[in-house]
């Protein structure tokens, strides 16, 4: 855990590592992100970023490190943990059986919502995207950026403290990619915490505060991005 004397992280990973069997997907990794940031995790295929989120969101177990979101140890306290943040997969997970409207819902009453919240959390968040049109047919019918658009939406209806995004615009036209990016600066500007992977250098330029770039299993370089950031440049040298 963070020492007394700095100011508390909503990320905080501190030594992680993780193995299947021989292979070592994770070695040592540290982070700190910090309320109202936005923090891009960058790398080719492979790096780890998506292990990474995993043991954040408790899919997986480090094998060894810790983690913890707001305060919450994600191994001794894992409904604490979960608790604060909304999680979008690389691959949506939806009920293809389910409506758009009826998944939302299904989402807000397990994370402790009344009807009434999520009906009125369900009519403000559909105003982001274009698919208000789409809400009652089976998700089954949903292209993949729409079923992205919606577990977009899904994460953000209990009004979480974070959100953690993995690979948050695969599948999204331009426009959606641009509202996605404004919706996540609006979240860290009202003080929430974002952690997202891409492969998009330009996304992460855009929307996010800093970056932490991973290689095989390692963060090999983290910074700041200001306009004279070249993640392009970063990028390159660190994966050559």
């Amino acid at each position: 855990m963070p020492e007394d004397s700095a100011p508390s992280p909503k990320i905080f990973i501190s030594g992680v590592s993780k193995s299947f069997g021989a292979f070592r997907a994770l070695a040592n990794c540290s982070l700190r992100v910090g309320k109202g940031e936005v923090l891009a995790l960058i790398g080719p295929n492979g790096a780890g970023k998506t292990t990474l989120i995993k043991i954040l969101t408790g899919l997986l177990e480090p094998t060894s490190g810790c983690a913890a979101l707001a305060g919450h140890d994600i191994q001794a306290d894992p409904i604490g943990a979960k608790r604060t943040f909304g999680y979008v997969p690389d691959d949506p997970t939806v009920y293809d059986y389910l409506t758009g409207r009826e998944f939302l819902a299904l989402t807000g009453r397990l994370r402790g919502l009344s009807r009434s919240q999520i009906t009125e959390r369900t009519t403000d968040l559909l105003g982001l995207f274009p698919v208000k049109h789409l809400m009652d047919e089976q998700m089954g019918n949903y292209s993949r950026g729409n079923k992205q658009k919606v577990a977009f939406l899904a994460a953000l209806l209990p009004k979480p403290d974070m959100l953690l995004i993995d690979e948050p615009i695969v599948g999204l036209d331009p426009e959606s990619i641009t509202i996605l990016g404004k919706t996540i600066r609006e979240f860290a500007k009202n003080g929430g915490t974002v952690l997202f992977t891409t492969h998009i250098l330009s996304f992460a330029k855009d929307y996010a505060d800093a970056y932490a770039l991973m290689v095989g299993g390692k963060i090999v370089r983290k910074g700041r991005i200001t306009t004279q950031t070249t993640l392009d440049g970063e990028y390159k040298k660190a994966v050559q």
